[in-house]
């Protein structure tokens, strides 16, 4: 009986981060931005300032994520990362002053974007270049799972327990964290050769592909502009969508969580089919007409004001939004391995 690959199993786990370290630690708030407001009588300003501490302690923590994983080891980053997230979840739910929660909504993000980051970098040791894309799209499926959780879940849970609903929301969430992170410590292995139950992959030649793929290459430095705008822009949408829709366009609580439900959906797909676009298109080819779609989808509602065109917004930006960190992460592994095999 042939042995299960297992980068595959990596990958399991990778999508259980996922959803809880970004789905949760990053797309939660979004749901319980309203609740949290109504029950602190905080102002907009006020949740527009935690909301900015999530997104800072995301962007900072995005950027030396990585530097971090290759000085202490992506697992120990991963499960520390999730901790972080995991225990800033409960203290959110129990505290109400402004500046203690504003710097547990910073270690949030930095959670969210510690875990996001290592876990990339990790499961893309296990694979190579050939079925890259289509391993990690994978794995950044786990968001889309998340978003779905806080999508159908929260809303449910904050029309059942009224006004200090999202305190035991945030609870439950650091739980399931929690769980994940000892499931991360037992199964995750930084490399192949940390386990016998791995069935090697032979992809063909790997100097071949290299040169196959070589002209198709984004350059670093390319990669990293790319990826910051993505960052700065896609947090905008994904922090206030739901609340626009609520505050704006004035839609209930559960019309805007099923909405950001159907952004969760599209996510759980959108790493797979850009990872395999990439594969066969092209980095840079699948990163175009990624972006191309993305931009269409953030115009949508401030052009159209109807619930259908939310909808629609939601369906692309889920369908893009995880694609663009697939695309960079392949294309950024793609360099890794041609180093490696030179």
């Amino acid at each position: 009986m042939k042995a299960i690959h297992y980068g595959w199993v990596i990958v399991g786990v990778g999508v259980l981060v996922k959803m809880t370290g970004l789905g949760f630690g990053r797309f939660a708030y979004p749901m319980l931005l309203p609740n949290m407001r109504e029950s602190l009588g905080f102002t907009y300003g006020d949740m527009g300032l935690l909301s900015g501490a999530i997104m800072l302690g995301y962007l900072l923590f995005s950027l030396i994520g990585g530097m971090l994983a290759t000085r202490f080891g992506p697992k120990r980053i991963v499960i520390a990362s999730l901790l972080c997230g995991a225990l800033s979840m409960t203290f959110i739910s129990r505290l109400s002053g402004f500046p203690s929660l504003l710097f547990f909504s910073f270690a949030m993000g930095a959670g969210a974007a510690g875990s996001h980051i290592s876990i990339t970098t990790l499961s893309m040791v296990w694979f190579e270049e050939k079925r890259l894309g289509r391993a990690v799209g994978v794995v950044t499926g786990g968001t889309g799972l998340g978003i779905i959780v806080t999508g159908l879940l929260l809303p449910y849970l904050l029309f059942q327990l009224g006004k200090e609903a999202w305190r035991p929301c945030w609870i439950l969430l650091s739980l399931i964290t929690f769980f994940v992170a000892g499931i991360g410590w037992i199964l995750l292995r930084e490399r192949p050769n940390q386990t016998a139950f791995l069935t090697p992959s032979h992809d063909g030649d790997k100097s071949s592909l290299f040169s196959k793929r070589k002209s198709d290459q984004l350059a670093l430095k390319a990669i990293f502009i790319i990826y910051f705008i993505f960052g700065f822009s896609y947090n905008i949408y994904a922090t206030y969508f739901v609340a626009y829709m609520i505050g704006e366009i004035r839609l209930t609580a559960k019309s805007a969580g099923d909405i950001w439900a159907i952004f969760g959906w599209m996510c759980m797909g959108s790493g797979l089919i850009w990872g395999y676009l990439s594969d066969r298109l092209g980095r840079r080819k699948a990163l175009l007409w990624n972006n191309g779609i993305i931009s269409l989808s953030v115009l949508l509602p401030l052009l159209f004001y109807e619930p259908l065109i939310m909808g629609f917004s939601a369906f692309l930006f889920g369908g893009t939004f995880l694609g663009t960190v697939t695309v960079v992460a392949a294309s950024i592994g793609d360099q890794i391995g041609e180093r490696r095999a030179s």
